[in-house]
C-alpha cells in the first residue's frame, strides 16, 4: 500500500495524466471543422495499426481487468466464456463477415446500415435499442475507476463515479475519435507494461508447480447440464453480442480500405484473446498470492507485490485501460443519438459536430445515472451485451446475407427480440426463459439464446421478400 508521500505523488502524476489527455482532445478538436466524417471516423485516415490499438482498448477494460478476474477467482475458467473468449471470437467474426460489407457501404453508423438496407423507421428502432444498451458497460467503467479512487483516496463511490464522468467525457467531447484513437495509443502501451510486469511478479511469487496446480483446480467443472448450458449463452453474449455494436463498427470503419477493416478485426482478436491470458491467469493463481481474498482481486495482488513508484504506474494503467473503454464506449451510442435519432435539420442548424459533442455528453450522463442505480458490475455488463444480441444481430446479419427481406421483418425481429428478453430482467432466475417456473421443472432455456433465435424466426415469417435487393 502507498504511504502519504506516494499517495500525494499518485495524485499529481493522476492530474497531469488528465491534463495530457484533454491536451490530446484540444489538439485533436483542430481537425474536427464541421465533419461527421472527421469527428465521428476520424476522416477514414487511420493506418491499419491504429484501427489494431483502438480496438483492442476499447474492450479490454474494467470488464476483463477487473470484474471478470474476480469471477474467475471463485468460479474457475468457466467464467472467462463471456469475455475475453467470445469478446476475442467477436472480433474474430466482426473481420470475417462485418468489416468489408459494412466499408464499402460508406456507413458512418451502425444504424445509417439499417436505414440503406430496410428503411427509416429500421433506423431509428436500431437506434433506440442501441444506445440505452451502452449505459451499463459505461456505468461499469465508472465504478471501476471509483473503486480506485475509492482505495487510494477515501473519495465515496458516488464522488469518484462522478470526477469519472468529467475526465473521460473532457476529451472525447472535443476530439471525437480521433481523440479516443490517440489517446488509446498512449493508454494501451501504458496498460500492457503495467499488467505483464504484475503478471511477471505474480508468477514469480507461485512458482511454476503451484501455478500448474491452480489451472487444474480452475478448470475443473463437474457436468452439470444447466450449467453447461448457461456457459454456452455467455459464450453467445459475449461472442455475437457485440457484433452489432457501434464501437466495433467505428473502429473498422476509420481505416483506409476495406481489406484494411478486415485485417484490424483479425489482428485485434488475436491479440485481444493472448492479452486476456494475464487477468485470467491472475485470477486463477488469486487464492495461492491471497488466501483470505475476497474482491478486487488486481489490485490486492498490486498492492501486495508492488509498491512505491511502481505501484503508481500499475494503478496508471489500470485507470489507463477503463478510461480507454470509456471514451470509445460513449463516443458510440453519442454518434448514433446524434446522427440517427435526432432529426437532420437540429444538425443543420446548430452544426453536425456541435450536436455530436452534447450527444456526448447526455450518453455520459444517462450512464452516470445508471451507475448511481445500485446494481453489480458484471450483471451491468451482460445486459450491456445483451441487449444488443437479442434486438439487433439478426436484421444486421440478415440484411447482409437475405437482402430480399422487406423492412417489416426487420422491425419485427428487434421487437421480438427485444420483447421476450426484457421482462425476464425481473424475474427470478433471470438467466433462463421463464424464469423459475420451467427451471424448477428441468426445462433449461437460455434467455439470450432463445430471445435471439425468436428474433430470427420473426425475421423470417414477417413479410414477403421484395424483388430486388438493395444495393
Amino acid at each position: 500500500m502507498l504511504d502519504a508521500t506516494w499517495t500525494t505523488v499518485l495524485a499529481i502524476s493522476l492530474v497531469v495524466y488528465l491534463g495530457l489527455l484533454i491536451g490530446i482532445g484540444a489538439l485533436a478538436s483542430r481537425r474536427a471543422g464541421d465533419s461527421a466524417e472527421e469527428f465521428l471516423l476520424a476522416g477514414r485516415t487511420l493506418p491499419m495499426p491504429m484501427a489494431v490499438i483502438t480496438l483492442l482498448a476499447t474492450w479490454f477494460g474494467a470488464g476483463v481487468m477487473l470484474t471478470v478476474t474476480d469471477k474467475i477467482a471463485v468460479a474457475g475458467l468457466s467464467a472467462a466464456a463471456m469475455d475475453p473468449l467470445g469478446v476475442g471470437l467477436c472480433l474474430l467474426l466482426a473481420g470475417w463477415c462485418l468489416a468489408r460489407p459494412l466499408w464499402n457501404m460508406g456507413i458512418l453508423t451502425v444504424c445509417d446500415f439499417y436505414a440503406r438496407r430496410f428503411s427509416v423507421a429500421t433506423e431509428k428502432l436500431g437506434a433506440v435499442i442501441l444506445v440505452p444498451s451502452y449505459f451499463g458497460w459505461i456505468a461499469v467503467q465508472f465504478l471501476a475507476i471509483a473503486q480506485l479512487l475509492n482505495l487510494f483516496f477515501g473519495w465515496s463511490l458516488e464522488w469518484g463515479v462522478f470526477v469519472t464522468m468529467i475526465a473521460g467525457t473532457g476529451y472525447t467531447m472535443l476530439g471525437g475519435l480521433r481523440a479516443v484513437v490517440w489517446t488509446d495509443v498512449f493508454q494501451l502501451g501504458l496498460v500492457l507494461i503495467g499488467v505483464v510486469w504484475l503478471v511477471i511478479l505474480t508468477f514469480l511469487e507461485v512458482g511454476w508447480d503451484q501455478t500448474q496446480v491452480a489451472v487444474r483446480d480452475a478448470a475443473i467443472m463437474e457436468p452439470n447440464w444447466k450449467e453447461v448450458v448457461l456457459l454456452l449463452d455467455l459464450l453467445v453474449v459475449g461472442c455475437l453480442g457485440n457484433l452489432p455494436a457501434q464501437d466495433l463498427v467505428q473502429r473498422f470503419l476509420c481505416v483506409r480500405s476495406a481489406t484494411a477493416a478486415s485485417r484490424a478485426c483479425y489482428l485485434a482478436g488475436v491479440g485481444y484473446l493472448f492479452f486476456g491470458l494475464f487477468p485470467i491467469f491472475m485470477g486463477i493463481v488469486a487464492v495461492h498470492v491471497l488466501p483470505d481474498f475476497q474482491s478486487d482481486v488486481v489490485m490486492s495482488i498490486a498492492r501486495k507485490l508492488m509498491s512505491g513508484p511502481v505501484l503508481i504506474v500499475f494503478v496508471l494503467a489500470v485507470i489507463s485501460a477503463v478510461l480507454s473503454t470509456i471514451d470509445g464506449a460513449i463516443l458510440s451510442p453519442a454518434s448514433v443519438l446524434a446522427q440517427n435519432l435526432l432529426p437532420t435539420e437540429i444538425r443543420e442548424r446548430f452544426g453536425t459536430v456541435f450536436v455530436n459533442r452534447w450527444a456526448v455528453l447526455v450518453v455520459a450522463l444517462c450512464s452516470l445515472a445508471t451507475a448511481y442505480s445500485g446494481s453489480s458490475a458484471y450483471e451491468l455488463l451482460e445486459e450491456a451485451y445483451s441487449l444488443m444480441l437479442v434486438g439487433l444481430l439478426v436484421p444486421l446479419l440478415g440484411g447482409l446475407w437475405l437482402p430480399r427481406r422487406p423492412p417489416s421483418a426487420a422491425i419485427a425481429s428487434m421487437l421480438v427480440g427485444t420483447a421476450v428478453w426484457l421482462p425476464h430482467l425481473f424475474l427470478e432466475e433471470s438467466d433462463w426463459f421463464g424464469g423459475l417456473s420451467l427451471v424448477q421443472g428441468g426445462i433449461y432455456l437460455p434467455l439470450n439464446i432463445t430471445a435471439t433465435i425468436c428474433s430470427a424466426v420473426a425475421f423470417l415469417c414477417v413479410g414477403k421478400n421484395r424483388q430486388l435487393a438493395i444495393s
